[in-house]
């Protein structure tokens, strides 16, 4: 969770605004602490390599925010997500290897 600079609210995950109330329930939950003997791991993502349990490695690429605007408007009007995309981009430029 983080507040947002402009209006000072609090954000979920899920991009839903917090109100006091929320922030008030997550703190009591919270000061109450947690019964870490019911805690059970959960998995992550799924691997994209083809080996079940595989890795998947990470490519990061630096781009200026403008370039990076488009192209999550881009995505997102093609239902797609930026990773998608550039996946789809290095699969066609590495074709030929």
């Amino acid at each position: 969770m983080a507040r947002t600079v402009t209006t000072g609210k609090v954000i979920a995950k899920s991009r839903r605004a917090l109100s006091e109330t929320d922030l008030d329930r997550l703190a009591e939950r919270a000061e109450e602490g947690f019964d870490l003997s019911t805690w059970k791991p959960r998995r992550g993502r799924p691997s994209l390599s083809a080996a079940a349990g595989g890795h998947s490695p990470r490519i990061e690429a630096r781009v200026p925010d403008a370039l990076h605007r488009r192209v999550s408007a881009r995505a997102a009007s093609e239902g797609k997500s930026v990773s998608a995309v550039v996946r789809q981009l290095l699969e066609e430029y590495a074709q030929d290897c």
